[in-house]
């Protein structure tokens, strides 16, 4: 480019549209690799839920695999005390939740009848459902929704994950709500 000739503009503008078209070609890449390594992370996860069927067995793999990676740190003549303190913590709360688990792999859950409908444990998804003959009234949906239910248009019934929680406030929901409405109506044909 020569300074002051008729093609100066001309190139000059080329030059700032390969700059340009360079830029947003390293802004692509860079974003094309961030959403490249998110999903590698999603299909490389090691996310155990609790509402896996296979949970128990995928935390004692867990446990095992931790127990080794102790091993090889204490083998470590290098290791830092921060590591034994991490995988230690790690080891833990694994077990807790394997203890927790298969504490409610033991609790029985027996469907219970209320007014206009029925309670019970889907084993197969971990849910307590509360199935409806009817669509129930806009008091119960907040009751239910308030109390950490949701529907589930798949299965059909206003749902919350198993749990000791859930349990207790499934008897209470029937005991003070669901069940509210026969003894008001029991009441009523008395007077």
């Amino acid at each position: 480019m020569i300074i002051g000739h008729h093609s100066e503009k001309k190139a000059r503008r080329l030059h700032e549209r390969a700059w340009e078209d360079t830029r947003k070609s390293i802004e692509e890449d860079k974003k094309s690799q961030y959403y490249k390594e998110r999903a590698e992370s999603v299909e490389n996860s090691k996310v155990i839920y609790n509402d896996d069927p296979n949970a128990i067995e995928k935390l004692k793999d867990k446990l095992e695999y931790l127990e080794k990676q102790k091993e090889l740190i204490k083998a470590d003549e290098d290791h830092t005390s921060w590591q034994l303190q991490n995988i230690g913590a790690r080891i833990r709360e694994t077990k807790r939740r394997i203890a927790r688990l298969e504490k409610l792999d033991e609790i029985e859950f027996k469907d219970i009848e209320f007014t206009g409908g029925k309670a019970i444990h889907n084993k197969e998804i971990n849910r307590i459902q509360l199935i409806f003959d009817d669509i129930p009234d806009e008091e119960v949906r907040t009751a239910l929704k308030a109390r950490g239910f949701h529907w589930s248009r798949k299965e059909g019934a206003w749902q919350r994950e198993f749990n000791e929680n859930t349990i207790k406030v499934t008897n209470i929901l029937i005991k003070d709500v669901l069940n509210k409405e026969q003894s008001q109506e029991d009441e009523e044909e008395f007077e």
